[in-house]
């Protein structure tokens, strides 16, 4: 996993318009030790608790420390999260949001038949992408809902070999076709040139590949005519073996 630490608000003008305000230094990524995983937030950058704002990654950290009690697993801690969120948070349109406003990216792995199988929860209002596509039932979308996107048994495929899964949220404008035509490039210098980026399959170097990412739609911003850089600040990466070890790592 792997995140920025900058939060986009709509900051009021007296003229009654409003302009993006860019605030560095957000946790967006944050381990959940209890259950050996990680969790990462996009989107709305905080949360209305009694009348108060409250920076999203300030109530998550919280809910993990002192809601220990009321989760013990994945999936417990996703039911969880989406019923709190759903009590801070109104509905949405989404003839206007379709795919959402706010969501938790959550993962670790899970005991599936005796093997600790990699698992992933997409916790988020709007539309979810992941369940139309496999035709399972999609809940009413204006709240937040503790999406399945990836149970453990799609994990490996019927051939037995681990599936690769991958999934991106933010501000996707440029990111996703940037990286799926590098991608594509790449692949081609591989047949014609057998040469191989990124050519090291281990997680650490995996994570740092995702940070490279990061790290170029950062500065390709600061070249753009956008008002606000809206990527940016430090980095942080976390990795999960099968062994439960994490590794995070923030730069």
């Amino acid at each position: 996993m792997a995140a920025d630490s900058a939060i986009t608000f709509r900051e009021p003008l007296p003229s009654g318009s409003s302009r993006p305000r860019v605030v560095m230094g957000a946790k967006k990524l944050q381990l959940i030790p209890k259950l050996n995983a990680g969790i990462s937030i996009w989107g709305q950058g905080s949360i209305d608790i009694d009348d108060q704002e409250i920076f999203m990654d300030t109530w998550i950290k919280k809910l993990i420390a002192e809601r220990e009690d009321d989760y013990d697993s994945l999936e417990s801690f996703a039911t969880l999260l989406a019923s709190e969120t759903n009590n801070h948070i109104q509905p949405i349109d989404v003839t206007q949001d379709p795919f959402g406003t706010v969501g938790f990216h959550l993962a670790g792995f899970v005991d599936f038949k005796g093997e600790p199988l990699q698992t992933f929860y997409h916790v988020h209002n709007g539309r979810s992408q992941a369940l139309e596509i496999r035709g399972d039932t999609v809940a009413d979308p204006s709240v937040i809902n503790a999406n399945h996107d990836f149970p453990p048994h799609m994990a490996i495929e019927l051939s037995g070999r681990l599936v690769w899964y991958r999934t991106r949220n933010g501000d996707l404008r440029i990111y996703n076709r940037l990286f799926g035509l590098l991608e594509d490039f790449l692949r081609h210098v591989e047949r014609e040139s057998h040469i191989v980026i990124p050519h090291s399959t281990s997680i650490t170097d995996r994570a740092d590949w995702l940070k490279f990412q990061i790290n170029t739609m950062a500065e390709l911003y600061e070249f753009s005519n956008l008002e606000a850089r809206t990527i940016g600040g430090n980095i942080a990466t976390l990795t999960i073996t099968a062994e439960g070890t994490m590794n995070f790592r923030e730069s």
